[in-house]
């Protein structure tokens, strides 16, 4: 058999067993019902069993490393994403696996982030806010899942660009962050959509000020993006994505992104990620490395001239 046939075969017979999906992130998060979402799907397609499997720890890292370590066969995928496959080699002096040691396949979802301001700032517009913070230097507080992450680092590029001076809290976590919010232990917070949304319905007096975005959010339609109010640098996104393991045959990296676009279109998973917040997404390879490779380079400037470290 010559090579190319021999590759058409190899890409028509897989999978022949049960596939594991490693999300390197706790259960029941946005990020875990995508991957639960598309796994089902392809289990469907495949007729074998795609198993999630949650690895947690270290930002990413310990699940990422099994899945590095794991042999490049196309039976064990990655869920990746920003935090765990481009700031973590930023923000760690270590990192077990380098940054070519997975392929990326497609971009599952990307959800936005929205900058909210509390009623304790006499603020309603990006305008406002730029004058209060730098009338009152060093005294804005805003919170953040954690240290280099998008809430984090998406307020201090804006702060650097409008220069102003914000005071940085990082918690552990997306929802100790918006609670201490929502009980004003901070009066800015950069949330995702579907968390600010959630903020504004249990906080009175919570303003939205800017979508960290390209576009408008459709749950916040009369707030603008960064972009309209002169900041388009502001795009701050929470994205997840299929991998594999350097080094797995073309022909499989070829089926399983053929197959994930499929499951990205079914309409019961188009409506559940969109309740989410999510935006289906559903790129080329070369589109998801060139996303990777664009963010490694947007943020390394920032995370470098601030010294920046994982905790």
């Amino acid at each position: 058999m010559s090579l190319p046939l021999a590759g058409t075969a190899m890409g028509q017979n897989y999978p022949n067993n049960n596939v594991r999906l490693i999300v390197p992130f706790p259960p029941a998060g946005a990020t875990d019902i995508t991957a639960r979402l598309v796994a089902n799907q392809l289990s469907k397609q495949w007729g074998q069993t795609v198993i999630v499997e949650n690895r947690t720890g270290a930002s990413g890292v310990i699940g990422s490393e099994a899945v590095a370590r794991a042999p490049a066969d196309g039976y064990t995928l990655l869920l990746g994403t920003l935090a765990g496959n481009v700031m973590t080699h930023l923000l760690r002096d270590k990192v077990p696996y380098g940054r070519d040691a997975f392929i990326p396949i497609t971009v599952l979802g990307q959800t936005p982030n929205v900058l909210l301001a509390s009623s304790a700032l006499p603020v309603k517009t990006l305008k406002e806010l730029i004058d209060y913070a730098k009338a009152h230097p060093g005294k804005v507080r805003y919170g953040s899942a954690g240290i280099g992450l998008s809430g984090h680092l998406g307020v201090a590029l804006f702060a650097e660009e409008a220069k102003i001076d914000l005071i940085h809290v990082p918690y552990r976590g997306s929802a100790p962050s918006v609670e201490a919010f929502s009980r004003g232990e901070v009066e800015l917070t950069l949330a995702l959509v579907p968390e600010a949304a959630n903020s504004m319905k249990s906080t009175p007096g919570v303003t939205p000020i800017a979508i960290a975005a390209a576009k408008r959010s459709d749950k916040f339609p009369d707030t603008p993006t960064f972009a309209e109010l002169g900041y388009p640098n502001i795009q701050v996104y929470a994205l997840s994505g299929l991998m594999v393991p350097k080094g797995t045959p073309q022909p499989i990296v070829d089926k399983i992104h053929k197959d994930t676009v499929i499951a990205l279109k079914d309409p019961a998973v188009v409506e559940r990620m969109n309740s989410l917040g999510i935006d289906p997404v559903g790129s080329t390879p070369a589109e998801f490395d060139k996303l990777l490779n664009d963010e490694f380079a947007r943020w390394e400037p920032l995370i470098r001239s601030k010294g920046i470290k994982a905790e």
